[in-house]
């Protein structure tokens, strides 16, 4: 299987059982090896190797290659350094002035901060829609949704409990009112089957260091042709520009796609290994990849729920979830399981969020894995 070919690959798997993509993804030999060599001849040879032409490309495959991944055209697709900065800057370029944004209250603080920030100056309310049991039903969702609606902006996966959202209801209902939506699918990408124009959302931003097993640094963002030709750039700089090496310090004009959001100059060899990272991941199939991350997270969900004191909060519903399983122990410490856990003879690595447990298997990981964890935690349990 093609799977169990990869491993050589992440060579740690074979020493640690590793469970935390959610938090950081491994990132593939042939990836790191790419980053080297950029990097290093960079360094060595400087405008020798990345003379003026190869600098104001280097950024295009990254933008093929997301657009395969995401389902859209290239001129839809900008480069930013991270989801933070991504969603930051395209917040503020909204220059919303009153209005309604909705989210929820088990969100990553990166998608609701800058909506925050934007109302401490504006007549701005944000709305967080409240988890019930940590489960956002999609109805609670939709009903707070009305004319004074401007945002709704949410994780497609939620990083706390794995819960996947309805986007094509949401951006329904959402345009039906004239606002847009935005997604930070940093805990999606890479394993999910994408395409952006179906769910009809806005705005999708995804980064580098989870699931698309690349280093940090680097984030891409699909931004609708309709948004990016209407929005002013919050953050300008020389890259903004159609002809970046103008230079023309006199007047301020923009490419005529999502480019515009690019202004600076960044560390490059990390965009060149999400290029061979999204590539990597490609090859092997992200429908496969999904299909087989899925199956172990139901494996997961099966073995826990066996567990005496073990209590899930990730959706029972397959289309409910991402490749996330999160879960509470009735009266136990988690940081003293997680400590026993990692003191194994092949520790198994994983990640405490809210006083809860969280694994997140992906393509490094195998049926083997999954029972070497739920066995070694009921052994604890008991």
């Amino acid at each position: 299987m093609v799977f169990n070919k990869i491993l050589k690959d992440f060579p740690i798997v074979s020493k640690v059982n590793y469970l935390s993509t959610a938090s950081i993804g491994l990132v593939p030999t042939p990836v790191i090896e790419a980053v080297k060599e950029f990097s290093v001849e960079l360094a060595r040879q400087g405008t020798l190797f990345l003379d003026e032409e190869k600098e104001s490309m280097v950024y295009d495959g990254l933008r093929r290659e997301g657009a395969k991944l995401l389902g859209c055209n290239e001129e839809d697709i900008a480069i930013f350094n991270s989801v933070t900065e991504a969603l930051n800057c395209i917040a503020w370029s909204l220059e919303l002035k009153e209005g309604k944004i909705i989210s929820t209250d088990v969100e990553f603080p990166t998608v609701t901060y800058p909506w925050l920030r934007i109302a401490r100056k504006e007549n701005v309310e944000v709305k967080l829609v409240n988890a019930k049991n940590w489960y956002v039903p999609l109805e609670d969702l939709l009903n707070e949704i009305n004319e004074n609606t401007k945002v709704v902006v949410l994780s497609h996966v939620e990083y706390l409990t794995g819960q996947k959202h309805n986007l094509k209801e949401i951006a329904k209902c959402a345009h039906d009112v004239n606002a847009i939506v935005i997604v930070d699918g940093v805990q999606a990408a890479g394993y999910l089957p994408l395409n952006v124009k179906e769910l009809g959302v806005d705005v999708y931003i995804t980064g580098s260091y989870k699931w698309l097993v690349a280093p940090f640094g680097t984030a891409i963002a699909y931004i609708s042709k309709k948004l990016y030709s209407e929005l002013e750039p919050t953050f300008v700089g020389w890259r903004s520009k159609e002809n970046m090496w103008d230079l023309n310090p006199r007047e301020l004009s923009y490419a005529s796609t999502a480019r515009k959001f690019e202004y600076s100059t960044s560390a490059y060899s990390v965009k060149i290994g999400l290029v061979e990272s999204i590539k990597y991941l490609r090859e092997i199939g992200i429908e496969n990849i999904y299909n087989h991350n899925m199956k172990l997270i139901q494996t997961a969900m099966e073995e826990l729920s066996s567990i005496e004191h073990v209590n899930l909060v990730t959706p029972a519903n397959r289309d409910e979830r991402g490749s996330i399983v999160t879960f509470e122990v009735d009266k136990e410490d988690p940081k003293r399981i997680v400590e026993k856990l990692r003191k194994l003879k092949r520790p198994v690595e994983l990640t405490i969020r809210q006083n809860m447990i969280r694994i997140s298997p992906h393509i490094y990981n195998t049926e083997e894995d999954i029972s070497h964890f739920t066995d070694n935690l009921r052994k604890i349990l008991s």
